[in-house]
């Protein structure tokens, strides 16, 4: 992420603009999450915390990371006291590695460089544990149909740009590249399941599993 937070002006008003849209996305996700008997969560870009407070009812262990301290104020006031944030990169968390079940990123990794979002996910793959999983949400190449080519032409076109030209210069790029398939399928460790398409299937929701540990180096 750039070191000015871009998210100081919008902040306030995200839950307002996004909490309706994203309920059938949070709930796949809940339901992931306890059909696999994960309960050791992190979420990795978090922003104001929607989907971990979606989470908190549950008995889980949830952790949220992100660099806006405006978005992670709105975060905190709006979240029970059992959800731990904290305000650090998401591409080096400096946190220990193996220790969660699942690692949540989404509608996170298209709006930053490409470099940015690979060293978001590589982070993600470190963190989980050996028999975890990631489930990423985010835009994927539009169906054919006219309503997805709208909803992505016209619609997300529409709120990308009003993210400002930063912003909107990386969502070119991620969709000009394959979007979220070709970014997962260039760069997965693991095996690649689709879990659920969204807006017309213009958003997609995919597991990451089986994900190769590192062998730990020897002494010299």
């Amino acid at each position: 992420m750039q070191n000015r937070d871009d998210y100081q002006k919008t902040a306030a008003i995200y839950d307002f603009l996004f909490s309706r849209v994203l309920t059938t996305i949070h709930e796949n996700i809940r339901i992931c999450l306890a059909h696999n008997k994960a309960e050791n969560i992190i979420d990795l870009c978090c922003g104001t915390g929607l989907q971990l407070r979606y989470l908190a009812k549950q008995d889980l262990t949830l952790t949220g990371v992100d660099i806006s301290r405006a978005m992670l104020y709105q975060a905190r006031k709006k979240s029970p006291n059992t959800i731990h944030y904290l305000e650090i990169n998401a591409a080096d968390t400096e946190l220990p590695g193996g220790k969660y079940d699942c690692v949540i990123i989404t509608f996170a990794l298209h709006e930053k460089p490409a470099a940015q979002h690979l060293a978001i996910f590589k982070e993600a793959c470190r963190l989980v544990t050996a028999d975890g999983f990631i489930l990423i949400a985010d835009y994927c190449t539009p169906a054919e149909e006219l309503s997805s080519m709208l909803m992505s032409n016209v619609v997300f076109q529409s709120v990308e740009r009003l993210a400002g030209i930063n912003h909107y210069h990386c969502y070119k790029d991620w969709m000009a590249t394959g979007a979220v398939e070709g970014f997962l399928n260039a760069n997965t460790p693991g095996k690649l399941s689709l879990l659920s398409t969204h807006y017309f299937g213009c958003v997609k929701l995919l597991i990451v599993s089986k994900i190769p540990k590192p062998m730990p180096h020897g002494d010299c």
